[in-house]
């Protein structure tokens, strides 16, 4: 049987291993790219959520016109949106501001509110002469509208209630890193004090574009990072006070657009990948940027999981999660510019860490300390050798790598590196951009964990450093071969363009079986007829809003859209034509994805504070599942620090600080038995093999004509420590029975445990719970066949079943044991064939069979 199974497993990877870098990249007909083009956002988040995949669109743009309105009429775009809390939601918009929808929109105005040009002029223009009267009238009341703040008016005849005519700082025509540093503070009070109005008036909507850049100079990608970190701190602060706002950032230029794209999902979800490949993508298939372009530009290189970015920038001012600083050997930090201006930024404790940290490992070459006043979590100190060194080139290519591994092991989402070498230690500037650029060539290949983005930065006076590293990625970018195929589901309609013509979807997993279901989702929601159903229990968790969007769906794309939920199982029905129905289907995953992503979340927050807290009486409010588990999973996952709502938590001397300094303890109380980090969190999928790992049962694949690909053994701390504490109460053992699943939710139920929402069967026989069968080959019966998925998904689970009664359809719990109704069976069960619990805690995952269909070998 093991010879059987192991044969299987090394077929189908050799085969996948030569297959699956070709079968990525997917040539789309216009029609498809049309459909990608119009829910790219949706389509991003559904790949990564229900496969852990990323999506990457290329020359889209072009292929969209093919399908897109032709009369000139302009259509409002939605790039990305996220919810920063229930009741607020951020979305970027490419969108003419004088006729977007919204209740009040904000016009950048100058400080005697003369509206005669740009956006200002427009707004006017739209909007009618009283505009202009209205804004006169409060200019004789108080003379001028200082910079930094913000006045209201009636909008006219504009499609809104009301403009807020917003005055940001004006700079020069080039202006100095200086004169831009000394205006962020006011653009960063422009923008509070637009918020402030919008709560105080009771606006549900409001429309801001990029304030200053545009007449005022203020830099592009600068204007971008206040604006929405003004929101993110805005929010942390609980301004919004509860109320319900949709902020959109409308500009109706694609630099801006794509600046708000980057800023929003940089530092409102800085673990989005989707929203960070879709502006990638967009970089990538744009003109290499020259050493004299503007610094909003971008150049960047991937190299699987990683995104490498070059930019120009100052590195103490970088928003990441890691700053890399380069220091002399004696770990004084004034020494050298790079380390001098992190010291400056930073303020004088992270010399006194650096110098602790040097007693302790006198010959370490990166000492990690705090990134203090800097915006990151962590900085890594790194000691280069001198260029005469014989081994220096070495020494640097293994601190790029130290780097990396520990920004991986930490799980952080960004990492900023100076040109390392290329000041006072002498090296060659192409040198260094081609040993740094090999570094982070050499990780990709080995990295397979989420998305990493990598930034280079290059101080904005270096040119001649600038240019090393463009040309250095040029020359990767050349190097890197065009991928040819056919894929006959796509390419069999296709125009003859060229490959840098061609629109192009490209899916990149660390699993190949996850890059395989998410090719065969995509075509499926491409291909889909005039009526498509999604079956998802998640439906349930719809809320008002997501059911507005739903009617918005309908009337976007005219098709009907109808939910149902029959015989324990839900979902949603989509009717018309059949290309609307695909892009209608694609925002449905999204929604449901999220909806999905919140019940997880909210059962993780639970069971983790069922086994452990976090707790401080100088800051109660720390004391709930949410925050406890934000805790929690930082202290898991080896990060020193945590940072929310003004108050840094020290996850390892356990203290908290808040923003007047005080300094208060923390405890972390575990409640059933003590545990650690697993692989830097409390659950882990670690793949297996061996005779021990295999049950008799397993043959039984064999004999559908199905052959076991891949063995993972779940781990959950959290679950395991629940289920023995259920086992103990219900003193019985537990038996060893099979769950068959889709592949969306494989990694859920190792993270939050069984669930009926995610499998449910194809008839509830037993009543409404969570199913399991006592056979593979029964569970393979029991649940109806996933058409579209390329593999099957069992898995197999301790289950206690305890004392068990017949099940009937209509149970929602087990029935009474005798006549007080609060002392029942533990479980129910169909001829002790199937078995119906109706508590999660009753079942821990243990493997996950992953079985290639008969066809799909």
């Amino acid at each position: 049987m093991i010879d059987i199974i192991s044969t299987a497993v090394c077929d189908l990877r050799k085969l996948q291993a030569m297959s699956d870098k070709e079968q990525s990249l997917m040539p789309l007909v216009p029609e498809q790219a049309a459909i990608l083009g119009k829910c790219a956002s949706a389509f991003y988040h559904a790949v990564k959520e229900k496969f852990n995949c990323m999506a990457i669109l290329q020359n889209v743009d072009e292929a969209v016109s093919f399908g897109s309105n032709t009369s000139g009429v302009w259509h409002a775009e939605k790039r990305y949106s996220l919810k920063l809390s229930r009741t607020v939601e951020v979305s970027v918009w490419k969108d003419d501001l004088t006729c977007h929808q919204v209740e009040a929109v904000v016009n950048a105005a100058n400080e005697k509110l003369k509206h005669g040009g740009g956006l200002a002029q427009a707004l006017c223009d739209a909007g009618g002469p009283m505009i202009q009267k209205w804004s006169d009238d409060i200019i004789k009341q108080q003379n001028k509208v200082p910079t930094g703040t913000a006045v209201l008016t009636f909008a006219g005849k504009l499609p809104c209630k009301y403009i807020i005519h917003a005055v940001g700082p004006k700079v020069s025509q080039n202006p100095s890193l200086k004169e831009v540093e000394y205006a962020a503070p006011l653009l960063y009070n422009t923008v509070n004090t637009i918020l402030n109005l919008v709560v105080h008036q009771n606006i549900t909507s409001v429309a801001i574009p990029a304030l200053s850049s545009g007449l005022f100079n203020f830099p592009r990608d600068r204007c971008a990072d206040i604006i929405v970190n003004a929101i993110k701190q805005f929010h942390e602060l609980r301004g919004f006070q509860g109320k319900n706002l949709e902020i959109h950032l409308v500009n109706n230029d694609e630099p801006s657009v794509r600046e708000m794209s980057r800023a929003t999902r940089a530092i409102l979800d800085p673990t989005s990948t989707s929203g960070s490949y879709s502006w990638a993508v967009k970089s990538q298939n744009q003109t290499m940027t020259s050493s004299s372009s503007n610094s909003s530009q971008m150049c960047s290189l991937q190299f699987k999981n990683i995104m490498l970015y070059l930019k120009k920038g100052s590195i103490e001012e970088e928003k990441v999660d890691v700053i890399v600083n380069t220091i002399a050997q004696d770990c004084d930090l004034s020494q050298g510019l790079i380390s001098g201006a992190i010291l400056m930024k930073a303020g004088r404790k992270i010399q006194d860490e650096i110098y602790k940290k040097k007693k302790t490992f006198s010959k370490a070459h990166v000492y990690e300390t705090e990134g203090y006043n800097l915006d990151c979590t962590t900085v890594l100190h790194t000691v280069c050798a001198h260029r005469t060194d014989p081994k220096a080139r070495q020494i640097l290519h293994k601190l790029i790598l130290d780097c990396l591994k520990k920004a991986s092991a930490l799980e952080y989402k960004s990492i900023s590196f100076p040109a390392i070498g290329t000041g006072n230690l002498g090296y060659d500037k192409k040198e260094v951009a081609k040993i740094m650029t090999n570094a982070v060539a050499e990780f990709g290949d080995q990295y397979t964990k989420k998305k990493l983005d990598v930034y280079f930065v290059v101080f904005p006076t270096d040119s001649k450093t600038m240019e090393a590293f463009e040309n250095e990625m040029k020359g990767r970018k050349r190097e890197t071969p065009e991928v040819h195929h056919d894929v006959t589901s796509f390419a069999s309609t296709s125009k003859k363009n060229t490959a840098s013509e061609t629109p192009t979807l490209e899916i990149q997993s660390a699993s190949s079986e996850a890059l395989r279901e998410a090719k065969s989702w995509t075509i499926n929601i491409l291909n889909a007829s005039d009526n498509m159903t999604i079956q998802n229990n998640h439906v349930m968790y719809l809320d008002q809003r997501d059911h507005e969007n739903l009617l918005s769906l309908q009337k976007k794309f005219n098709v009907c859209i109808k939910e149902f939920f029959r015989n324990g199982k839900g979902g949603i029905t989509i009717t018309g034509n059949h290309s609307h129905v695909s892009c209608a289907a694609t925002e449905v995953e999204s929604m449901l994805c999220k909806a999905q992503e919140d019940f997880a979340r909210a059962e993780e927050c639970d069971k983790l504070y069922s086994v452990v807290r976090w707790s401080c009486k100088d800051v109660p409010w720390i004391q709930t599942p949410e925050i406890s588990a934000i805790l929690e999973k930082a202290y898991l996952a080896g990060l020193e620090n945590r940072v929310f709502n003004n108050h840094r938590f020290n996850l390892k001397s356990l203290t908290v600080i808040d923003n007047t300094g005080r300094v208060g303890s923390m405890k972390r109380t575990c409640l059933l038995a003590p545990f650690k980090s697993l692989n830097n969190s409390y659950y882990a999928r670690i793949p297996v093999s061996g005779a021990k790992y295999f049950d008799k049962d397993i043959k039984v694949v064999e004999d559908f004509g199905h052959r076991i690909v891949k063995v993972e053994k779940l781990e959950n701390i959290v679950l395991k420590q629940l289920f023995e504490m259920n086992m103990q109460r219900l003193k019985h053992k537990p038996k060893r029975l099979y769950q068959r699943v889709s592949a969306q939710f494989c990694d859920l139920i190792c993270r939050v445990g069984f669930q009926k929402e995610f499998a449910p069967p194809a008839e509830q026989k037993c009543g409404s719970g969570i199913y399991f069968s006592s056979t593979v080959d029964g569970a393979i019966k029991l649940w109806d066949e996933q058409e579209h998925e390329q593999y099957i998904y069992i898995i197999q689970a301790q289950v206690l079943t305890g004392n068990s009664a017949n099940g009937s359809p209509e149970l929602i719990l087990p029935p009474p044991l005798g006549k007080d109704p609060l002392d029942r069976y533990d479980s129910v069960n169909d001829s002790k064939q199937t078995y119906v619990i109706f508590s999660g805690q009753q079942a821990l995952p243990e493997y996950l069979f992953i079985c290639a269909k008969s066809s799909a070998v």
